[in-house]
């Protein structure tokens, strides 16, 4: 193959990005590929692209959490596997100024080795979970609609990070909901769900006590549809009433980090690509 070349990538590279990931991680049956994902990562991540004699082969991008670069994607076509093109791509990806860094590690042979000899260490599984959303225990918690400047408001109070441009990218994308979950007058959780092509998905939820963490989880799903994904860690207390309702883990990545403590699991079901 000829040399491979590392850049910053741009809106002109979209198409290539979207290509690559389609074919190395195609998106669940029956739902559409969200370009608007890419588009939001070229607009306020950091990007880089491999290209060999002019045509893109792998891309790495990230996002900077709270000082925490997290590494969203890292993808090289199976055709230029095995060549070191993942560790070059890896390098210019997690080049920033902040102090830790953080990714989900699929169960490729792979991801899990190249990230740890990048300082990152496996901590605890993410489950993606689909099911019957009736199956869920029932509650008198609400779940109403919820401005995006409000949800990240409370999720900045009770997780101490600002989310602003993470929550205003869900809201804009189409038949998404932000939403936030009412114990009487309070709010205790936000988040928001997606419906694409009847394929209802829970796209995020945080919670501010992890006491509240099951009940929450299914009181959320319940409003997402009856058919319904969602990606739950391991060390959340849901996972296991997901497990019970008879929801089947039908995937799953592995947490890795620079600095154990980062995340609080309990209070959190993450978006794997903007955590």
């Amino acid at each position: 193959m000829a040399r491979v070349h590392i850049r910053s990538a741009d809106v002109s590279d979209l198409a290539a990005l979207c290509d690559i990931a389609s074919i190395v991680d195609p998106p669940h049956d029956g739902a559409d590929f969200d370009t608007t994902y890419y588009q939001h990562l070229l607009q306020h991540g950091h990007v880089v692209v491999a290209e060999a004699s002019e045509v893109v082969i792998g891309y790495g991008a990230a996002i900077d959490v709270d000082g925490v670069r997290h590494l969203s994607d890292l993808f090289v076509h199976q055709d230029a596997r095995g060549m070191g093109v993942g560790r070059q791509l890896l390098g210019e990806t997690l080049t920033s100024d902040a102090a830790a860094s953080q990714t989900f590690a699929s169960l490729h042979p792979a991801a899990l080795p190249l990230y740890v000899r990048a300082g990152m260490a496996p901590t605890w599984p993410l489950l993606y979970v689909h099911g019957d959303a009736a199956r869920l225990p029932t509650s008198s918690l609400i779940v109403e609609p919820c401005e995006a400047e409000a949800a990240a408001a409370l999720e900045s109070e009770w997780l101490g990070w600002d989310r602003r441009i993470e929550y205003g990218y869900w809201s804009r994308r189409p038949e998404s909901q932000i939403f936030r979950v009412m114990d009487g007058t309070s709010a205790i959780a936000v988040g928001c769900s997606v419906d694409s092509r009847g394929v209802h998905s829970l796209g995020r939820l945080a919670c501010g006590d992890a006491a509240d963490a099951c009940e929450v989880a299914a009181a959320a799903v319940r409003s997402c549809g009856d058919d319904v994904m969602a990606a739950v860690p391991g060390a959340n207390p849901a996972a296991r009433m997901f497990v019970e309702s008879g929801w089947r883990v039908v995937d799953l990545d592995l947490y890795c980090t620079s600095e154990p403590g980062l995340v609080d699991p309990r209070r959190l079901l993450p978006h794997p690509g903007l955590m």
